[in-house]
């Protein structure tokens, strides 16, 4: 059996929602190149043609009608999981992260007054 993800699954049902492997990668900040890659590695791991592709246009294959909504469950199923184990973690109660990329200069002029009153307004 062939592994699929995530990623894939949700770019198969962006572009069954929104009818176009294009608009599925405006959506996703990608390109269409990689929606189309997601999509045949999800087809290879499933071992079913999912879209009929004409032209520009993209229409779900049966197969491909009667996999979407076992690929929802699965998606909605990733996010609860996601969000169960934030709100088990530790960090996301107690503590949060903030990186920052400044210059040098920065650093040593406003960034530590920055830094102060960020901490006493969020402590």
């Amino acid at each position: 059996m062939i592994p699929f993800n995530i990623k894939q699954i949700e770019t198969f049902l962006l572009v069954a929602t929104l009818g176009s492997f294009r608009k599925a990668a405006e959506r996703l900040n990608t390109t269409q190149p990689a929606v189309s890659t997601r999509i045949a590695g999800l087809e290879k791991a499933l071992g079913a043609k999912l879209f009929e592709r004409h032209s520009g246009t993209v229409k779900l294959t049966a197969e491909g009608q009667r996999l979407l909504p076992p690929a929802q469950r699965v998606l909605h199923v990733a996010e609860r999981l996601q969000l169960m184990a934030n709100s088990l973690s530790e960090t996301s109660e107690t503590a949060r992260v903030l990186r920052l990329g400044v210059a040098e200069t920065i650093v040593h002029t406003w960034l530590p007054d920055f830094l102060k009153e960020l901490q006493a307004s969020h402590p």
